[in-house]
């Protein structure tokens, strides 16, 4: 007679329902992700989740309730991860660097709940279109609320569409240059973050109109009468 193991005679533990359903979504975000939201079905995330379609619906009635799920999900995880690594001290490029190293390290380490946060903007699906743009917009006001002591520090107009613009073309920028280093993985995070110093902080920096000084004339080294503008870097 053959002699069962402890290991065979041992009954499998089940997932309590919690656990279930973080492996539930964690299974629907990396399908989602790679596959998107149109050519995704119940049966898919069934599938890469382990369980049985019966189990799925237990846990969320539609394909809709389990995107949103997932992107609420995701959401609060990319504030909870910029929230906890900016801090209010130090100087004004200081935070701005915390900022850019915080969005690009939740790009790195989480490439599937960026991508359904920031790539993919358009859904097939009125409700899903509105609760992205909600999303959107949360972020765009938790960036708004950091920059907005360093933007009157500097003179910059902050206020109504001109924040709100200014704000969208950081996340603009930071969100190509996640995508260029998904395409790019070996290059440091650091110069991702000094040329975007380069390019958004010194730009910031350069006064409330937005505009370069003008050049003094003595620093002007056309030739007299030849009409060339003076070479402003």
């Amino acid at each position: 007679m053959a002699v069962s193991s402890d290991s065979e005679r041992r009954p499998r533990r089940r997932l309590s329902g919690a656990a279930r359903r973080e492996r539930i979504l964690d299974a629907a975000r990396s399908t989602f992700a790679t596959s998107g939201y149109g050519a995704t079905g119940m049966a898919d995330v069934a599938a890469a989740s382990g369980v049985t379609r019966a189990v799925l619906y237990d846990h969320f009635a539609s394909r809709k309730a389990l995107f949103l799920a997932v992107v609420d999900a995701d959401h609060a995880a990319f504030m909870a991860h910029v929230a906890a690594r900016i801090v209010g001290d130090g100087t004004a490029e200081e935070r701005m660097r915390a900022t850019m190293a915080a969005v690009l390290g939740f790009a790195r380490a989480h490439p599937h709940a960026w991508r359904l946060l920031f790539d993919e903007t358009t859904h097939g699906d009125p409700d899903l279109d509105a609760s992205w743009r909600r999303f959107r917009e949360d972020r765009t006001a938790a960036v708004a609320a950091l920059l907005e002591r360093d933007a009157a520090e500097a003179g910059i107009p902050f206020d109504g569409d001109r924040g709100r613009i200014i704000v969208e073309m950081l996340i603009g920028a930071l969100t190509g240059a996640a995508s260029w280093w998904h395409e790019h993985d070996a290059t440091p995070q650091h110069v991702l973050i000094d040329a975007g110093i380069d390019l958004l902080w010194t730009g910031l920096g350069r006064g409330g109109d937005g505009a370069a000084e003008p050049t003094s004339p003595a620093s002007d080294t056309s030739a007299p009468g030849t009409g060339a503008a003076p070479d402003r870097g």
